[in-house]
């Protein structure tokens, strides 16, 4: 199947939004410092490893005390343990940009961009699915935060990678070794930068494969409701954080931390939480709202929010769409479907109460993004157009 156009019209988009995000955190956001502190970071190893060959090992070990560096640097190797995980990582795509922050930028974003590959192989050129996935690619705040050297422009695409090793152990009628080897392999490291993605993605993924898979009878809903909450119980011992007696507290030790950092009435939208469950529920409903319908006409105070306003009121005439269309011209939507608009309310609501700052949550929203936006584009009658018709017989030629 040939990907050459559908790759090379991602990557250029790519490295377009990689240009622009490094603009807007010069320019706009200069208290977006993670991008600049692993660059930094990882000059001073570079330069350590030179003088000192031994640190390499010593750093690789994690014997972070010994190696002939700034002692801040050495406290924080030792206190972010997942944080220096993803520097270890960054190392290689470092070394090959001669410690220049575009051209190490450059490197992450096209290794974004091969994990995408194999992810739009799965549909064949007379399947609208792939472009319909290549639009959902390209949307522009999940292509703003899945590029440059931020931690989830390396495990977003991860993500789609492992859904392409899954699919193929799935699909395979003999045991696949490499694929598992694979897809052990990036999970774990995937899991090591943001295990909560991870953890969110193995859940997923097992909903779908028992949605897909089985067939529907009393019995094996049952056993699937079954599996969801072992699967569920199972996640807390993978992480303490992900616990389900511990959760409201995460929830709201970030809540307090967002707030106290982003204090600006606009910046923050309040909500009436303390550590239990209960709370939750009671703010529920307000954040629902929030995290869907949200920024709000009040709350645009710049250029980024006004985008971010615009991308998000198309999401909502697209909810409507949908929703018109499947109530009034019955149009068919899969029990898969149905379960993943429900899981992403459910994770869109908790997910805008622990991190209540719209500039935050549109980033860390983008691990959900790809699956809401494929569902209502898919339903919006886009596929039938002629336009859309004209890039497809473009992009196969």
């Amino acid at each position: 199947m040939d990907l050459r156009r559908s790759f090379v019209v991602l990557m250029v988009y790519r490295y377009g939004f990689f240009i622009l995000q490094s603009i807007v955190f010069y320019a706009v956001y200069q208290n977006q410092l993670d991008s600049f502190f692993y660059q930094n970071a990882l000059m001073q190893l570079v330069d350590s490893f030179k003088k000192y060959p031994a640190d390499v090992l010593y750093f690789f070990t994690g014997d972070y005390t010994v190696l002939h560096i700034s002692q801040e640097l050495k406290e924080y190797f030792g206190k972010e343990i997942r944080a220096t995980f993803f520097i270890k990582v960054l190392s290689p795509f470092y070394i090959l940009s001669a410690n220049n922050y575009y051209v190490f930028g450059a490197w992450l974003t096209l290794f974004g961009s091969l994990c995408f590959a194999p992810f739009l192989s799965l549909f064949n050129k007379a399947n609208t699915n792939r472009l319909l996935w290549l639009i959902v690619l390209m949307i522009p705040s999940f292509t703003f935060w899945t590029v440059g050297i931020v931690k989830e422009a390396f495990v977003i695409p991860i993500l789609f990678l492992l859904y392409f090793y899954l699919n193929r152990i799935i699909e395979s009628k003999e045991k696949d070794v490499w694929s598992i080897v694979f897809f052990l392999a990036f999970c774990t490291l995937a899991w090591y930068v943001k295990y909560y993605l991870v953890a969110l993605f193995l859940f997923v993924a097992l909903i779908y494969f028992l949605s897909s898979k089985i067939s529907y009878s009393f019995k094996r809903v049952l056993l699937s409701i079954l599996v969801i909450v072992l699967s569920i119980v199972g996640l807390g011992y993978m992480h303490p954080a992900l616990q389900w007696n511990v959760l409201p507290e995460v929830i709201y030790i970030s809540n307090t931390l967002t707030c106290t950092k982003y204090v600006d009435a606009y910046a923050c939208i309040p909500f009436d939480l303390d550590m239990s469950w209960t709370s939750i529920l009671l703010n529920y409903p307000k954040a629902m709202l929030y995290a869907f319908f949200s920024p709000f006409p009040w709350q645009i105070h710049n250029a980024t929010s006004l985008l971010a306003a615009m991308e998000n009121y198309l999401f909502i005439g697209l909810m409507a769409v949908f929703i018109y269309r499947w109530f009034l011209k019955k149009s068919t939507v899969s029990h898969v479907e149905l379960i993943g608009l429900f899981l992403i309310v459910l994770m869109g609501a908790l997910l805008i109460m622990a991190s209540p700052n719209i500039g935050s949550f549109s980033r860390y929203r983008i691990f959900y993004l790809p699956i809401y936006a494929y569902i209502l584009i898919n339903h919006s009658g886009i596929a039938y157009s002629r336009i859309f018709l004209r890039i497809k017989n473009w992009l196969e030629k």
